[in-house]
């Protein structure tokens, strides 16, 4: 027993070849209009594969020229990533309870104003506060007089850097 259409048409046009002459030109009729469907079928399946593969290559030269643009992207982010750990080491000094350069205290007040709140609530005050150089360089100051370039650290008696290399006090 068959279950498709085309197996159908073609048990309908037998029975029809047996029975008349006549009534043979409709059943031959519908199994031409079943190929015709089958190529109609092909030509609509075609054209959704050329669709698709057209809106495929759209994608991928978008990526391509995205890829391109994508060096300023990167800048950008590496930049804020720079910002960030600025921020981070002065909050670190103002949390231990140090002294900081009222620019680098300006520069997370306006980088990071959450942060900066949060390490001024957070502070801990010590008797004898260490005084650091300024964290950010000779542009960022935005007065140019800075430290002669880097990141520069103090150095306690012992030649030892202070930096607290990630630690952050608790609130």
């Amino acid at each position: 027993m068959e279950l498709s259409v085309s197996g159908r048409l073609k048990r309908a046009a037998q029975i029809t070849r047996a029975a008349s002459p006549a009534a043979q030109t409709p059943a031959v009729k519908t199994l031409r209009s079943a190929k015709s469907d089958r190529t109609a079928w092909s030509q609509h399946a075609l054209a959704f594969l050329q669709e698709v593969n057209r809106q495929d290559m759209e994608k991928q030269r978008k990526l391509l020229e995205a890829k391109q643009k994508g060096g300023s992207e990167l800048d950008a982010l590496s930049k804020s990533l720079k910002v960030m750990e600025q921020c981070r080491k002065i909050a670190s000094r103002i949390m231990k309870g140090d002294k900081v350069p009222p620019q680098d205290e300006k520069f997370l007040m306006e980088a990071d104003p959450d942060g900066y709140k949060l390490a001024i609530a957070c502070r801990i005050p010590k008797e004898k506060p260490k005084e650091w150089e300024s964290v950010l360089e000779e542009e960022e100051q935005g007065n140019g007089s800075g430290s002669g370039g880097a990141a520069a650290e103090s150095v306690d008696s012992e030649g030892k850097s202070a930096d607290s290399g990630g630690e952050i006090a608790e609130c």
